[in-house]
């Protein structure tokens, strides 16, 4: 995986855990597939079918309950 797409990979899971909507981890056995549907996005550049296998496959639910320091207090 090249320089760009683990930083953008970083980026994208500080925004999702920062909005608690999850985390992406595309499981090793699936990096084949996953690496076919960039190479595709980048060919035909429709982001449809590697959004929907992302979200079916690659992305772990979290619950994150943000507090306000004040109502520690």
């Amino acid at each position: 995986m090249s320089n760009f797409f683990v930083a953008l990979h970083l980026v994208a899971n500080k925004y999702m855990i920062d909005n608690g909507v999850g985390l992406i981890n595309i499981p090793l056995y699936c990096w084949d597939e996953w690496n076919k549907l960039i190479s595709d996005y980048y060919y035909d550049n429709d982001m449809s079918k590697i959004k929907e296998w992302t979200y079916k496959v690659g992305i772990q639910g979290i619950d994150i309950f943000k507090t306000n320091i004040k109502d520690k207090q």
